[in-house]
């Protein structure tokens, strides 16, 4: 075995491993995405806290409370709770999971403001369409490097990019239809870009107290209720 292809497959077996101890939640209890189902509809956007030690290192670089956004597409099967969020994660890529993953985490729904039932399915299908794409590391660690400050901000996204971070994919889903999500370059968008998006209305809000789940349905950037 040559040392090249010796040090690949260490590196393989070192960010494997790597991943699997990032991907290990710190905080799990409550109901919360439970409380969520009632409202969502196709082409909703969830932002949650998540409850993982990736999602706590992304809060703090981000210096938001939201590590993560990822896209309410509709049931993609029969059963109690079936696949029904997709999101791009930086272990597993373009995947769909059951809203069951979000319990026990602070989430937000947000809609698509002046947008009709077909236009959100439309985007809801592209995001579906995507599942199995692979994560943009390349992208995460560019951004990740400009919000420290270390370097300029990453180069201008693709228009047909087959990677993605969790902003990313949500961003090319609403340009499909030309709707951007925010004035800032869709190559820096973060999850706390979309809580602040003016083409964004919140829907509900989960918190969890003591770990219990309890649910308002107020936009605190507004701070009124939302009907």
């Amino acid at each position: 075995m040559s040392k090249r292809s010796l040090l690949g497959r260490l590196r393989t077996r070192l960010v494997g491993a790597l991943f699997f101890y990032l991907a290990q939640p710190v905080a799990h209890s409550g109901t919360a995405g439970e409380s969520l189902r009632e409202v969502l509809k196709p082409g909703d956007v969830l932002l949650s806290e998540g409850n993982t030690r990736m999602a706590a290192l992304v809060r703090r670089i981000t210096r938001s409370s939201w590590s993560h956004v990822a896209m309410y597409v509709g049931p993609l099967e029969e059963g109690p709770d079936p696949r029904c969020i997709v999101e791009a994660h930086f272990a597993a890529g373009v995947r769909a999971v059951p809203l069951s993953e979000f319990d026990g985490q602070r989430a937000r729904v947000l809609r698509p403001v002046g947008l009709g039932e077909a236009e959100r399915q439309l985007i809801a299908n592209w995001v579906v369409r995507r599942i199995g794409n692979p994560y943009d590391l390349a992208h995460a660690w560019a951004l990740a490097k400009w919000l420290l400050r270390l370097t300029p901000s990453p180069s201008a996204m693709a228009e047909d990019a087959k990677r993605f971070i969790c902003s990313s994919l949500l961003a090319h889903a609403f340009l499909v239809i030309g709707f951007p999500i925010a004035p800032s370059h869709a190559r820096t968008l973060i999850p706390r870009d979309f809580e602040t998006a003016s083409g964004l209305e919140l829907v509900k809000e989960t918190e969890i107290v003591g770990g219990a789940d309890g649910t308002r349905t107020r936009d605190p950037r507004r701070d009124r209720p939302v009907f």
